[in-house]
């Protein structure tokens, strides 16, 4: 037979514990009160008429039970066997929010290690821009790989530390109301964890996620210019030692005393291309001129107030200006400066190009780590009736999607039908309208509930196969 405890007064079975002066109680042990007052003056609950903090006279709010302990007067009273099935279940779920808090640093490896195949393809198509993109990859690599240690060091001390108080108290397995007090220490202990896991997310994952947002402000405006040199890369000449070095679109420039025209600019490592867009309606992009780098000479950015930003350059023969906003000048700036110094560049980056995909950064450790103390905590704490439960309500959720979006499909086909109708004249426009109104506004409560029922399909099958 299960030990039931006995009640702090007496030798009768308890049935109730106090969650805050932590007795044991039986039935006889109990203060039941069937009115609840409320004094203005404290601002708090009481169940007497007068008063116990400061005296005054109380008023009536509500006419409900109320177990309270016949020791400390508290209405902190929960029915003891109830409580003690649900503190796994509560222990359990607290475990499961730190391994959640622990799962944001491998969703930024994750994208860290993103970056890094990003940039592999973007340095191999010879776009050098940002020349501490590596440098700055290297650094956040030590940064996250040290924190990452930090977390697999914290977890096994947290898993330790819960499975010792656990294991001395059978994992609740068999009901003993003098086990509760132990098994409130726990979650104590893990909400102290929590705490504590903030401040380290706090202090430590967010400076290194404000590293990565920077770096991959850096990234982005790479695959920025990817993305142009997949649609211009045909209009340039196929010379496999000229590596392309930057693409600026829509920069207005002219060409001595004509009058300025926006042009894309296409800096390689011999030399300054101008593309012009022709066409009204079908826009094509046109090699308008080539400008070999050795011919340039006399670069300079100036800003005036009357006559703003400018950035000039010339040739033998000809005068060119550019205008445009100050960023955009000074990145021309930095091309030309990167032009100047590009074999040494070129040289240095190499080796680093080379090398970049073993900076991918892996974190299994942490990952495995998590994955057997969660599972190992699943199987000890809780029932077979309550990992069944967490597996239906998984099915259910699936089974719920399935219906949402036949539901979404249905007024879809609505939509769409009532849109060819309303094109071609069907019906009246006014009531088409009106239809199509109410319709949208299912179509969007269905899609938010959609996508409602995948984040926690999601978030329950992270838990369960990290």
């Amino acid at each position: 037979m299960p030990a039931i405890a006995n009640c702090s007064f007496c030798s009768s079975p308890a049935q109730y514990y106090c969650k805050s002066c932590k007795r044991k109680l039986c039935s006889d042990h109990i203060i039941i009160s069937n009115t609840v007052y409320h004094c203005d003056n404290c601002k708090e609950d009481c169940y007497e008429q007068n008063c116990p903090t400061c005296g005054k006279e109380t008023s009536t709010t509500r006419h409900e039970p109320v177990h309270r302990c016949d020791w400390c007067k508290s209405a902190s009273v929960e029915d003891g066997l109830l409580y003690y099935q649900q503190l796994p279940q509560l222990i359990f779920s607290a475990v499961t929010i730190l391994h959640k808090k622990l799962s944001k640093v491998w969703k930024l490896t994750k994208n860290y290690v993103e970056v890094v195949d990003t940039v592999y393809e973007i340095r191999k198509a010879k776009i050098m821009l940002f020349a501490d993109v590596e440098d700055e990859i290297t650094l956040l690599r030590s940064k996250i790989a040290t924190f990452i240690d930090h977390l697999v060091k914290f977890e096994n001390e947290t898993f330790t530390m819960v499975d010792e108080k656990l294991r001395n108290i059978g994992y609740m397995r068999y009901t003993n109301l003098n086990n509760i007090e132990k098994a409130e220490e726990v979650l104590v202990l893990m909400e102290n964890r929590l705490k504590l896991l903030d401040n380290t997310l706090e202090s430590k994952f967010e400076g290194i996620e404000t590293d990565f947002d920077i770096l991959e402000q850096k990234v982005n405006y790479l695959k920025f210019q990817f993305g142009f040199l997949k649609k211009i890369h045909q209009l340039l000449p196929d010379n496999e030692k000229e590596e392309l070095i930057a693409v600026i679109p829509r920069v207005w420039l002219k060409k001595n005393r004509k009058i300025a025209k926006k042009h894309l600019l296409v800096f390689t490592s011999q030399n300054l291309y101008l593309l012009r867009e022709k066409g009204l309606f079908d826009v094509k992009l046109r090699t308008k001129e080539a400008i070999s780098l050795s011919y340039i000479i006399n670069k300079k950015y100036i800003s005036k107030l009357l006559s703003g930003k400018t950035f000039r350059f010339k040739t033998r023969l000809d005068t060119y200006v550019l205008y445009g906003r100050k960023a955009t000048l000074e990145q021309i700036l930095t091309y030309f400066e990167l032009v100047d110094n590009y074999i040494d560049f070129s040289i240095h980056k190499s080796s680093i190009i080379e090398d970049l995909k073993d900076y991918s950064l892996t974190i299994s450790e942490l990952k495995s780590n998590i994955q057997r103390n969660h599972n190992h905590l699943r199987s000890y704490l809780l029932n077979k009736r309550e990992l069944k439960k967490e597996l239906y309500w998984r099915e259910g959720q699936d089974a719920k999607f399935n219906k949402l979006f036949e539901q979404l499909l249905a007024v879809e086909s609505k939509i769409h039908r009532l849109n060819q109708s309303r094109r071609y004249g069907g019906r009246s426009t006014r009531g088409i309208d009106g239809l199509l109104s109410k319709l949208t506004v299912e179509h969007n409560r269905l899609k938010h509930q959609l996508e409602d029922v995948r984040r926690k399909s999601d978030e329950f099958d992270d838990m369960w196969e990290i």
